[in-house]
């Protein structure tokens, strides 16, 4: 037997005999087959599985396979569609010319002939996969974890050039953006990789707190202190410390943090012997550092010495195809979690994840796709997603405040926006394929 194609066909055929006939010789040559009773079943199978091909008998109740071909063209104007019929009438061929059918078999259908056919029609589809099979093994594992978009391109050589160094780094970015992640693939590709990463959020310590979480103290310290603990700079002793929202450190605490950094020793709460440390240090903070110098609220000194390179990630609305590369990481890593086939991503829901402004940035993503995972089908359509966000993305006019048609106009003209008119990389960040763009253009006339 030929290996199995990896794609999706949906079989519409009303006659119930050769409809269980042609799904079970197709389901020997294609991953997966849908097979229905009428235009009606199938646009619902269609909306909710997206396959790469379509194939359909002609004359059919309920809803015959040229109207059901109009109503797919509208909301996937790409899929190829390969029509069945025992009628050759001038009007139907016309009628599906002007759909753009892809190709006829004629009835009583030849299994083998049919089977050429979609295999004929899925050659753009099965490049499309071979493509990104390619892109995702030329990637690098840094941009598998953080993408590739040029922002995040210049991101992923800092961090391969700071990793090989023990020099201390600021990671700068809005809330979400990855600013733990990054510090832990920082410590991963450095020489301490084997020995401990500790992180700790400073502002989420008591302010009373901070110096003995730091630093550790003796015996008697302070009152509760029934016996010594050893703090986070002398844990993370030959690896790393990473410190967000570094930000909110006191100027007591600031000036321990600097005289630990500079001499590598330093004395825990109460104690009067020094704890030498090996210790590398990665501060974050949403906000930025050198502004709060220069507003008095962090001190100069302590900026210089921590920052000896500040590597600041952009927010997620700025970072073009990453959201989509994101979206299928996380929604793999999620299924794969719950012992589930990833779902794919449907065209529309890619446009409305570019859409979005993700003020939660990477996080908020990870969440979407995290209740995506559990709800989606085959394949995460556009209203599927729309039911595992927030109600605010109707503020946006994500789906439910506009029509499909509308969103797309308006997507398409925001990604020409986005690249200045560059029509090439506005398809790659919508991402549908050239043709499939230019098609968009015209029917939008933009």
């Amino acid at each position: 037997m030929s290996e199995i194609v990896p794609i999706t066909v949906l079989y519409v055929e009303d006659e119930p005999d050769l409809r269980e006939r042609v799904r079970i010789v197709l389901e020997m040559h294609f991953e997966r087959v849908h097979a229905c009773a009428n235009g009606r079943e199938g646009l619902d199978v269609f909306s909710g599985e997206l396959p790469d091909i379509v194939v359909s008998d002609i004359m059919m109740p309920v809803m015959d396979g040229l109207e059901m071909t109009k109503a797919m063209r509208d909301s996937a104007p790409d899929i190829p569609v390969i029509l069945t019929t025992a009628f050759t009438e001038t009007a139907y061929l016309l009628k599906a010319i002007e759909l753009g059918v892809s190709a006829y078999v004629r009835k009583p259908l030849d299994c083998r002939q049919l089977v050429e056919a979609i295999t004929r029609a899925a050659t753009p589809v099965l490049q499309r996969i071979e493509l990104e099979r390619v892109r995702q093994r030329e990637m690098s594992p840094l941009e598998l974890l953080l993408g590739e978009s040029p922002a995040m391109q210049h991101v992923i050589r800092q961090a391969q050039r700071i990793a090989e160094t023990d020099f201390s780094v600021i990671i700068q970015g809005e809330t979400g953006v990855g600013k733990s992640h990054l510090a832990s693939l920082i410590h991963g590709l450095s020489r301490r990789k084997h020995q401990p990463f500790i992180a700790v959020t400073v502002g989420s310590l008591p302010e009373s707190l901070v110096e003995s979480q730091l630093f550790g103290h003796i015996k008697g310290a302070f009152t509760g202190a029934i016996s010594a603990k050893r703090g986070l700079f002398d844990e993370a002793h030959g690896g790393t410390l990473f410190l967000d929202d570094v930000d909110c450190a006191s100027p007591a605490i600031q000036a321990k943090i600097l005289h630990a950094v500079e001499q590598k020793r330093f004395f825990p709460v109460g104690g009067t012997k020094e704890v030498e440390v090996d210790t590398r240090i990665i501060t974050a903070s949403n906000r930025d550092l050198l502004l709060e110098v220069r507003n008095g609220q962090f001190r100069e000194d302590l900026y210089y010495r921590l920052g000896d390179l500040v590597i600041t990630l952009p927010p997620l609305r700025e970072r073009g195809a990453d959201i989509a590369i994101l979206a299928r990481t996380f929604l793999r890593d999620v299924s794969l979690e719950l012992n589930r086939v990833p779902p794919r991503i449907a065209p529309d829901a890619i446009l409305l994840l570019n859409r979005h402004q993700w003020p939660g940035n990477v996080r908020e993503l990870k969440s979407v796709m995290k209740r995506a995972a559990l709800f989606a089908g085959e394949t995460l359509t556009g209203e599927e997603l729309v039911t595992c966000v927030n109600g605010d993305w109707a503020d946006e006019g994500c789906g439910r405040l506009q029509t499909l048609e509308e969103f797309k106009r308006h997507a398409v003209r925001q990604a020409l926006a986005a690249t200045g008119g560059k029509k090439m990389e506005a398809a790659r960040l919508l991402d549908v394929d050239y043709s499939s763009f230019k098609r968009m253009l015209d029917k939008y006339k933009l």
